[in-house]
């Protein structure tokens, strides 16, 4: 499994597979970490100004398939964002500016 997990401002640990929405806790971030399926953990540094977090997927056109490729975490720094990306096949670690 992959997934985000935050701790937030007052110190509590919310994951997104406990059910968490990343658009109600985006703003209450003192950390922000992404877990492979092997249980390692990449973490940003804390009281970032901002924290970022998405997946890329393909789908089949006209079926049902969807799959998740890859998550990343990351911030904006200036006009650079940099990204912290694992890719869910191989669990390959990149770091990305933009």
């Amino acid at each position: 499994m992959y997934e985000w997990k935050i701790i937030t401002k007052d110190g509590k640990e919310l994951k997104e597979s406990d059910g968490h929405e990343w658009l109600a806790v985006k703003d209450n971030i003192k950390n922000l970490s992404l877990i492979n399926s092997e249980g390692h953990i990449v973490s940003l540094p804390e009281n970032l100004d901002n924290y970022i977090q998405a997946k890329t997927a393909s789908a089949d056109i006209g079926g049902n398939n969807i799959q998740i490729e890859s998550r990343y975490i990351g911030t904006k720094i200036g006009s650079n964002t940099i990204l912290i990306r694992i890719n869910e096949k191989n669990n390959n670690i990149n770091i990305e500016i933009e």
